[in-house]
């Protein structure tokens, strides 16, 4: 096995366009928008095997201050995204098992070396790490021939909505191309935290919206809804292959009663099956059950994965006697 420290844009693009579960967190895109918006470090690995096989490991470092930055955290699958190697062939069990020793005696120094799951691939199983399941809602849209079998798919209490919806003409979609829609996007998603009390999974800033723009990417779309000429939503996905992924779908929620979300997300679907893409992923829930049942009504289905984690015993130590420390004082105080 060869190693490439350093992966060019074409090996990289190659094997992600060959590579029949990569998605679109599996391109030398979504690392860039990641070292753009976080000034993070890229360290994808590329590989190079005796039968001709190759394959990318996409890796972002994350430095931290604990000992001058010495241990940092390594992620595959930053922002809660699918992640773990892709390769143009088939790989073995044992180029697999190679290109996890490698990871391993790559990154010594580390706090936590983290690879995410992919649901369209099968489970690693790398040694020394701890497994965490986890789940994603998936439209399989190859199943659909037309609109019809479509609406079949949804929830029987919800298709009247989007019929209606469909009907009256009151909320528009567009594809949009515009800055100022996305950071329109992003005022919505903000207005949110008053809803939620400000707790939220998620705290992404204005310069993430930004970049998804500024990276003027054709498998980058931006889906707006409008009503009375005014913006209520919209949603980001992100297209890969026989993928497309919702990145980020926010709607206002004064305007919920018009369903605008499920409108737009029907749209997407038909949109896809056009194109002949062949899922439709909604991607993770963070187990919050109103989301969930949402996914599913609209004809989500689950795909397990799972995603490994390793910690450095050492420095795990030292966090706990550090928080035990400062529960004492504080009890002191």
């Amino acid at each position: 096995m060869r190693v490439l420290e350093k992966v060019s844009q074409t090996f990289w693009e190659d094997v992600a366009g060959s590579c029949l579960y990569a998605t679109f967190f599996h391109t030398p895109y979504w690392s860039e928008l990641m070292e753009k918006t976080f000034s993070y470090v890229d360290i994808t690995k590329g590989f190079i095997f005796d039968d001709g096989t190759r394959a990318v490991f996409p890796f972002i470092q994350q430095k931290h201050n604990f000992f001058k930055g010495i241990l940092d955290d390594y992620i595959s699958g930053l922002l809660y995204v699918y992640g773990g190697p892709i390769a143009d062939r088939e790989m073995t069990r044992q180029q697999l098992y190679e290109i996890i020793e490698y990871i391993n005696s790559a990154f010594k120094m580390y706090s936590t070396i983290l690879i995410r799951g992919n649901p369209y691939w099968k489970d690693i199983k790398p040694i020394g790490f701890n497994k965490v399941n986890d789940f994603s809602h998936v439209v399989e849209l190859f199943r659909y021939k037309n609109e019809e079998d479509l609406f079949r798919s949804y929830s029987k209490r919800y298709r009247p909505y989007i019929r209606k919806a469909k009907k009256s003409n009151m909320a528009v979609i567009k594809e949009s191309n515009s800055l100022v829609d996305y950071e329109r996007l992003y005022q919505i998603y903000r207005k949110s935290f008053k809803y939620w009390g400000g707790e939220i999974l998620t705290d992404y800033s204005l310069a993430l919206f930004q970049n998804f723009y500024n990276l003027k990417n054709k498998y980058i779309k931006l889906w707006t809804t409008y009503y009375e000429n005014k913006m209520i939503g919209g949603e980001i996905t992100l297209y890969w292959n026989d993928y497309c992924v919702s990145f980020f779908p926010h709607y206002d929620r004064e305007y919920s009663k018009l369903h605008g979300r499920r409108y737009t997300e029907h749209n997407i679907f038909l949109d896809c099956i056009e194109k002949g893409i062949k899922f439709y992923d909604f991607r993770q829930s963070g187990g919050v059950k109103g989301v969930e049942d949402f996914k599913e009504s609209m004809g989500g289905r689950k795909y397990p994965n799972s995603s490994w984690i390793k910690e450095n015993k050492f420095l795990k130590k030292i966090r706990s006697v550090k928080y035990s420390t400062t529960l004492f004082v504080n009890k002191l105080n």
